[in-house]
C-alpha cells in the first residue's frame, strides 16, 4: 500500500520529471515506490554530505519511466524530493 506521503513525494517527483523529460505527467509510469532509511538527511547523495543532518531519514526509492527511459528520485517522507538521474539499462 501506497502511503499518503509516498503520494506526495511521487506526485513532486512526477512534475520534476515531466520538466526535465519534456513529457506530461501522465505520460510518467511509476515503476518502483520503496521505503527506505536512509543514513542522514542527504537522502543517499554524497554530494549534499556537508548540508546534511545526520540522524537516520525515512523515506522513499522512486524509479519513474518517460519516454521509455527510467529515471530514480530519491525522497523523504516530507515530500522532498532529489533527483538521482537516468538509471543505466542493459
Amino acid at each position: 500500500m501506497v502511503t499518503a506521503q509516498a503520494k506526495q513525494s511521487i506526485a513532486a517527483a512526477r512534475r520534476d520529471l515531466a520538466f526535465r523529460a519534456g513529457c506530461t505527467e501522465h505520460e510518467i509510469i511509476v515503476a518502483e515506490v520503496k521505503a527506505v532509511e536512509w543514513p542522514d538527511s542527504s537522502l543517499g547523495r554524497t554530494e549534499s554530505a556537508g548540508q546534511r543532518d545526520s540522524q537516520p531519514t525515512p523515506g522513499y526509492r522512486l524509479v519513474l519511466v518517460a519516454i521509455s527511459r527510467e529515471y530514480e528520485y530519491h525522497a523523504d517522507e516530507n515530500g522532498r524530493v532529489v533527483y538521482c538521474g537516468r538509471r543505466r539499462q542493459g
